[in-house]
């Protein structure tokens, strides 16, 4: 979800957060020798190992997210993506009591994090107070809404001020639109979001993660208009596994984008039956990752929009296993 998410709740008042997360054995942080999402992407892409990560949101239902990556195994997520809640973040000072920021920092021991930052009403001071917590990597977005004190108006003049502060110590992925900015009121085509997508690239991103997208030939399209514009960093596919119609709309009203008319018309036909809607998500996702792999394009990578809905996620995994699409580091 790359478009600015809103919240109800102000955020104005820094409260406890205690994370709500259960570590495997093997997560006990000594393993971590390479914690920069770009530079784990291009390793796996260049072995041609399928990957995946997750994105998650810090609270769910006004509480602590609750994780559990024993349910993930035998292969672990590469890294976790934190959503950056703009409105509801904007005002909470300092910077480190953002929620999202919280998770982030009790998960980067155990596991590889990217923390979200939205230039919604950033200055030039909070980024710098953002740098000072040292994350390891960034997924810097724009956002539908643009707050008049703002400093940054493009999420590429972000990229730009971090990797010339943090040169390579840092590693900065950026949204890649497949079917163009669609939360905008005005669709911005592709033809334009691509002219973005490489100047965020020029101004030293290293990695893209992709919007969601129900349409195997689209995404495919995208990434072969990538390789054309000269863009060679590695790219992850996002994908969205609802578990029933209203998570569905929900990434329609947040992020713009929608399943094909007649694919939308059999899942219309579901929505009452959530066991269905869930596995018509599930069997969506294993055909857009093998029409992906099929298309040679050098993608292994996705990342899913779990909106905190974990099983849909655990169910592609285990039918990625099951035609040996995902395997563990033996090969397995």
């Amino acid at each position: 979800m790359h478009a600015i998410e809103t919240s109800s709740s102000s955020g104005l008042e820094p409260t406890s957060y205690v994370p709500c997360v259960r570590y495997t054995s093997g997560q006990n942080g000594t393993d971590l020798a390479e914690q920069r999402v770009g530079a784990l992407v291009t390793e796996l892409t260049a072995r041609r190992q399928f990957f995946y990560g997750i994105e998650v949101v810090a609270l769910q239902g006004g509480k602590p997210t609750c994780l559990d990556f024993n349910s993930f195994l035998p292969v672990l997520p590469t890294f976790v993506s934190i959503v950056w809640l703009g409105l509801a973040y904007c005002h909470v000072n300092p910077i480190d009591q953002v929620k999202s920021l919280q998770l982030a920092r009790s998960l980067e021991s155990r596991i590889p994090v990217m923390p979200h930052i939205s230039a919604y009403c950033l200055s030039q001071e909070r980024l710098d107070q953002f740098l000072a917590l040292n994350f390891t990597n960034v997924l810097p977005i724009r956002g539908d809404a643009v707050h008049e004190t703002q400093n940054f108006q493009y999420s590429w003049q972000v990229v730009d001020y971090l990797r010339r502060q943090r040169g390579e110590n840092i590693s900065i992925c950026v949204a890649g639109y497949p079917e163009g900015y669609t939360s905008l009121p005005e669709r911005q085509d592709p033809v334009q979001a691509m002219k973005f997508l490489k100047k965020k690239i020029a101004a030293g991103a290293d990695c893209i993660i992709t919007q969601m997208c129900y349409r195997s030939a689209t995404i495919i399209q995208f990434i072969r208009d990538c390789r054309s514009a000269g863009i060679t960093v590695p790219i992850v596919v996002g994908q969205t596994v609802a578990d029933c119609f209203r998570t569905y709309r929900m990434s329609e009203n947040i992020a713009g984008v929608h399943l094909p008319p007649d694919q939308r018309a059999e899942l219309l036909q579901l929505k009452s039956h959530p066991q269905r809607v869930t596995q018509f998500f599930v069997q969506l996702s294993i055909r857009i990752i093998r029409d992906i792999l099929d298309a040679d394009l050098g993608v292994y990578g996705i990342q899913f929009y779990t909106f905190n809905k974990f099983e849909p996620v655990y169910e592609v995994l285990k039918e990625l296993r099951s035609l040996d699409i995902l395997k563990d580091a033996d090969g397995h």
